[in-house]
């Protein structure tokens, strides 16, 4: 696969079997009803194009599995991911609040 072939990819989840953690994200994901392409390193493309990938949409070199683009933006692994959805729902619960 080609990096201009994953610059296409809106949600994303690059994953490789049996990642726990790469478990974890998808049904994150699925329970919140996002839908995602999975792409698996060995299968779909290698670690080093990820990286590559990953160099050029984040600045930031990355070695591990799950890397999540959501919305065609960079998320990071899965504990990126709690974190940024957890910051979703506090913003949500302000509503329209402003100081």
């Amino acid at each position: 696969m080609t990096i201009e072939e994953l610059h296409q990819f809106q949600n994303l989840v690059i994953t490789q079997p049996n990642c726990p953690y790469c478990v974890r994200a998808k049904a994150i994901l699925d329970d919140r009803g996002t839908d995602y392409t999975t792409l698996v390193l060995g299968q779909h493309l290698e670690k080093t194009e990820m990286v590559t990938f990953i160099e050029q949409v984040a600045n930031t070199t990355v070695r591990t599995v799950p890397q999540i683009i959501l919305d065609g933006k960079y998320i990071g692994g899965h504990d990126d991911l709690v974190a940024f959805l957890e910051r979703q729902v506090e913003a949500d619960a302000l509503g329209d609040f402003e100081l």
